[in-house]
């Protein structure tokens, strides 16, 4: 089932955090490579955003690749996010090269949401989140512009 995501709520709210809140509710059907969950996300997010909402794979901005790239029109707002996928987070090579993808997309200065599914390791994950501890998450009213990344957790289904 999509959890959409409206205009209103957005304005609100935030972008990237209505957009975390949709894509928690996400159950992908299991795949074997990344490229197909990055495919998968994007048409998740076209029926969850307004029909205006653009959405793109394999986006290029700044010299790097987004697997995912939303724009949204919003009633008082404009806004993008780029999306880093990330299958089976267990290995130290790449958590080191997620954090070099994560990097290249500047997530101090744009909207980042990286979506990690299938197995993840807790130890990467824990590592992962400290490095961007000054970014991530953040509680309070008046740090909700700043926000600027989010890391989400997907279980696919098996059936």
């Amino acid at each position: 089932m999509v959890k959409k995501i409206s205009k209103f709520d957005v304005t609100m709210s935030s972008l990237i955090e209505c957009v975390a809140n949709s894509i928690a509710a996400w159950t992908p059907a299991e795949a074997k490579k990344e490229i197909t969950y990055s495919a998968a996300l994007a048409e998740y997010l076209r029926e969850a955003c307004p029909a205006d909402t653009r959405i793109e794979t394999e986006y290029r901005h700044g010299g790097t690749t987004a697997d995912v790239w939303l724009s949204w029109t919003g009633l008082m707002m404009k806004g993008e996010i780029f999306f880093e996928v990330k299958r089976n987070l267990d290995k130290k090579t790449d958590y080191d090269r997620l954090i070099g993808q994560i990097e290249a997309l500047k997530p101090r200065n744009n909207k980042v949401i990286v979506v990690l599914i299938g197995e993840t390791s807790k130890e990467l994950l824990g590592r992962l989140r400290e490095h961007y501890k000054d970014i991530l998450d953040q509680d309070s009213l008046l740090s909700v512009e700043i926000l600027s990344l989010k890391i989400i957790t997907v279980t696919p289904s098996t059936g």
